[in-house]
């Protein structure tokens, strides 16, 4: 028995021996990193072997990650038939950041249908892209501008030059100096440094310090009337999009667009003026805009609910409303002579909570937005909560009672509930529903159940027995 089966697995592991043959791996290695500007650099490899099975690609991986690889970072394909021998590609870089400096991790990689290999990890750090000069200082539409520097790129098509936002043509390039083109629509200042031209390559933007200046032209504005957060818009020629400042009715306003013919604003909340003078300010030049803005006199359509009890929230709704930040309102409501709670950021909708303490009776709804006092032409009906029963209707201490009624409102530390002059635990508070608990040690005896909610108070008319 022992013998067959020695022989059994002998014969087994000569049979998988004759089958199995020794697998050839791919192999690839990472040769070098030459940096060719800020946004380009050389990366050499090369193929030791192409393996037993069919390659599919090959090239590099790259990213800021220290083990780049295909699924994660930037994959730059250098062929897809491998040959053994060296390999080479040029990767454009458009890695996040405003300077160089930071770290490019780079691998070779191989790929065939059985699985993908990897050279070792080369590190490269991004050199710098830096503005030295740029000439001339004065200049027209359509000129030709000198930039100076380092680590531009030699293809034009991976710099980008802008004068205040605008991009300009490049005409020549080379690693250290691009010849562009000033585009129309750039105000240059004669003085005072703004930092105006732009250059960016390889993810990297720089500014020069050299600038030009030209004075702006005021011709109109419109629209001539609205109110808070209205958009104004002035025309003219040669604005400055990034020395342009307004004041309105003495109060800063800041410019949501500037072109070379308009610039674009909204009238702040803080104005306090029906009339308003305007003043674009371009560097320390104060323009007056000929004419006034009017600020229009709000309206209010409607006010929902237009009854309730203290604490009923009330949408009042309209026109010509002073604008919030972050649901806060910068309007005053009032119900009558006292001031409500107010929400809201809209021209068109505020939400206010009814004063609690007032008494039952008729209120004016009146709006103030900083300007303009506007009342709604229907009062406000404060009314009071009632309570329609209650059960059971007797009871020991330590039971339950559900009072049902209208107007409860809400509950908030304010609200209570009474058995006779005893005030009882609250359960739960709702519009319509109130469940109380008779605590332990209260005066067996007829009494009448109180309710104060809002600050209104309604007593039952029938007895609630305490056994």
């Amino acid at each position: 028995m022992k013998k067959i089966s020695v022989l059994f697995f002998g014969l087994l592991f000569v049979a998988f021996s004759c089958d199995d043959e020794d697998p050839v791996y791919p192999k690839v290695e990472t040769v070098e990193i030459t940096s060719v500007s800020a946004s380009n650099f050389l990366v050499k490899g090369n193929i030791l072997s192409t393996g037993d099975a069919q390659v599919l690609e090959y090239g590099f991986t790259y990213s800021t990650n220290s083990t780049p690889d295909i699924f994660q970072g930037n994959k730059v394909v250098a062929g897809n038939t491998a040959v053994t021998g060296p390999f080479e590609k040029t990767i454009s870089l458009q890695a996040p950041g405003t300077s160089g400096g930071y770290t490019v991790f780079v691998r070779a990689f191989l790929t065939n249908q059985k699985g993908t290999v990897y050279g070792v990890v080369k590190e490269f750090t991004v050199p710098p892209l830096v503005v030295t000069s740029v000439s001339p200082l004065v200049a027209r539409t359509g000129d030709e501008i000198t930039i100076n520097g380092t680590n531009f790129s030699a293809n034009a098509d991976e710099n980008t030059v802008t004068f205040n936002d605008v991009t300009a043509e490049i005409l020549e390039t080379s690693v250290t100096q691009l010849v562009v083109k000033v585009p129309p629509g750039v105000i240059f200042p004669l003085y005072q440094e703004s930092n105006s031209v732009y250059v960016t390559t390889g993810g990297q933007t720089v500014e020069a310090t050299e600038n030009f200046r030209i004075l702006p032209t005021v011709t109109d504005f419109s629209p001539k009337t609205g109110t808070f957060g209205t958009t104004i818009t002035i025309t003219g020629s040669d604005f400055y999009p990034f020395e342009t400042s307004l004041r309105i009715g003495g109060i800063n306003a800041s410019a949501s667009e500037v072109t070379q013919t308009s610039v674009t604003f909204s009238v702040p909340s803080e104005v306090t003026s029906p009339n308003l003078d305007i003043e674009l300010i371009s560097f320390t030049d104060v323009i007056d805009v000929p004419g006034q803005f009017t600020i229009a006199v709000p309206q209010i359509t409607s006010v929902t609910p237009i009854s309730g009890i203290g604490g009923t929230r009330v949408t009042i709704t309209g026109t010509g409303f002073n604008t919030g930040t972050f649901n806060f309102t910068n309007n005053t409501v009032k119900f009558g002579t006292t001031e409500a709670t107010a929400f809201g950021t809209q021209q068109d909708e505020i939400i206010a909570y009814v004063p609690k303490g007032l008494a039952v009776g008729l209120y004016t709804v009146s709006v103030f937005t900083g300007i303009h006092t506007v009342n709604y032409a229907t009062k406000f009906t404060l009314t009071s909560p009632a309570i329609t029963g209650f059960t059971p209707t007797s009871g020991i201490a330590g039971t339950y009672v559900t009072i049902t009624g209208t107007n409860f409102g809400t509950y908030d530390n304010l609200n209570s509930v009474l058995f006779g002059s005893d005030m009882v635990e609250l359960y739960s508070w709702d519009e319509t529903s109130i469940i109380v608990y008779i605590p332990i040690g209260t005066p067996s005896g007829t009494v009448k159940i109180t309710v104060n909610a809002s600050g209104q108070s309604v007593t039952s008319t029938a007895d609630f027995t305490i056994l």
